[in-house]
């Protein structure tokens, strides 16, 4: 963590994407970490404990199997899904992995911004 801000790790394999979204948290403040993939977003956790992880699950080295793989690593941590490539069965898996919320692509940043700030303020409180 830096300085006492909130460390927010966002995970996409869209490089325009990831832009976005630092661009649109970043003006909230909080220190962000970026991974291209379900490998790296392991590693970077590893070596420091994000405060929220925001992610892509259709991505190398993703899925549902990432999900659980996250939730294991670090189990109080909110996790939070975007996909354009998902329906209800896929969204029903991801809560059963242990992600915290789910947004469908296209995401409204102002929505996203909104449920990261509730997520960030509520600690380490899960919200389903």
């Amino acid at each position: 963590m830096g300085e006492g801000k909130p460390t927010v790790l966002v995970v996409d394999d869209d490089g325009e994407m990831r832009s976005l979204l630092r661009d649109g948290l970043w003006s909230e403040g909080y220190v962000l970490r970026e991974a291209g993939d379900g490998e790296e977003a392991c590693h970077v956790i590893l070596r420091a404990v994000p405060d929220l992880i925001l992610t892509e699950i259709h991505l190398a080295a993703g899925g549902v199997d990432y999900i659980n793989r996250l939730r294991a690593i670090v189990p109080h941590c909110p996790i939070v899904v975007m996909t354009a490539f998902g329906d209800e069965q896929v969204k029903a898996k991801v809560f059963r992995a242990g992600a915290t919320r789910y947004f469908s692509k296209p995401v409204h940043l102002a929505e996203l911004r909104s449920c990261v700030k509730q997520l960030l303020g509520a600690g380490s409180q899960q919200v389903f």
